[in-house]
């Protein structure tokens, strides 16, 4: 695979992917903040894509492109949160996405265009939601707007969906990538507090309720063991985070406990990160096969274990 891009997401898929996929140029060059984009991150973004579909055209390369399921995509009230729509973007933000979606899916070349949720994971940019939250609470004081729900998913859960879909070829689509589970954002709070052990002053600010549910129906019509791991392991709604699987460590990293490669129930894998650790420890391919894999449906239903203090640190 051909990674546009060395961010967060970049990172992730060029160590999963490396040499497979050769056919597949994925753009993961993104503005990053869905609030405070700049009018030249959003043309270096445009123009980044224009430039993949034309090589794309060229080369007969597939384009894979990372658009959003957040509010700003979806937050309409009378909108049914599903891909073939009716959207009508709230943000600046979500409607510039949704014209980069419209530009690809005229442009002639194959594509698949992915709207993501809230990813968390390694290599995460501070100014993102947990790692933002995280250092607001160390700060002691902690702006919660009231009403207010983020949909998390793991960034190693996406990477295993997007693996799943260019597998069986699924092409000149739109697929959900979310949980379908928005947690409430005091929760979210209350979370961290409870594994820091601290308390924070709160100041809450009453707002319109912005619950935004994603339909992730296609998304488990095309990857099974989507449907699979929600009902062997109910308390990772979907391949999400649960609050009740992250764990903040005293250095404000956070330990998120997933299962991979772990059909038989036993305690799960995670990995250690750090400014000492060494990044090639997450290897995508130390395993025999993807963990999503649709025939895997003997496991044993998942139990929640105490963490082993390995870390990913956002």
């Amino acid at each position: 695979m051909k990674v546009v891009g060395n961010g967060f997401l970049a990172r992730h898929l060029s160590m999963a992917f490396g040499d497979r996929f050769p056919d597949v140029t994925a753009i993961a060059v993104g503005v990053s903040s869905t609030v405070n984009g700049t009018v030249e991150e959003f043309d270096r973004e445009a123009a980044a894509v224009y430039e993949v579909l034309r090589d794309c055209r060229e080369t007969g390369r597939t384009a894979l492109y990372f658009s959003t399921a957040s509010a700003g995509m979806y937050g309409a009230p009378d909108s049914p949160g599903t891909e073939d729509g009716p959207v009508f973007p709230q943000t600046i933000y979500g409607r510039h996405k949704l014209a980069i979606e419209a530009a690809i899916e005229v442009s002639g070349v194959d594509w698949l265009v992915l709207r993501l949720s809230h990813l968390v994971g390694d290599w995460q940019p501070p100014h993102q939601l947990l790692p933002f939250l995280v250092s607001m609470v160390k700060s002691g004081e902690v702006t919660v707007f009231r009403n207010s729900h983020r949909d998390l998913v793991d960034v190693r859960h996406s990477v295993e969906v997007i693996d799943t879909l260019l597998t069986n070829n699924v092409r000149r689509t739109i697929v959900n990538m979310a949980s379908g589970v928005p947690e409430p954002i005091e929760r979210i709070v209350r979370g961290i507090e409870a594994r820091l052990g601290v308390e924070t002053n709160w100041k809450v600010v009453d707002r319109p309720s912005d619950t935004t549910v994603v339909s992730t129906e296609k998304m488990r019509q095309l990857v099974p063991a989507v449907a699979m791991l929600h009902e062997n392991a109910p308390d990772v709604s979907h391949g999400a985070i649960a609050l009740e699987r992250i764990v903040i460590t005293p250095a404000a990293h956070i330990v998120l406990e997933v299962l991979l490669n772990n059909p038989d129930g036993d305690a799960p894998i995670a990995f250690e990160h750090g400014a000492q650790a060494d990044h090639e420890n997450v290897n995508y391919q130390q395993r025999e096969k993807p963990r999503m894999d649709a025939d895997r449906r003997e496991s044993t239903p998942y139990q929640p274990r105490e963490t082993t203090g390995l870390s990913l640190v956002l």
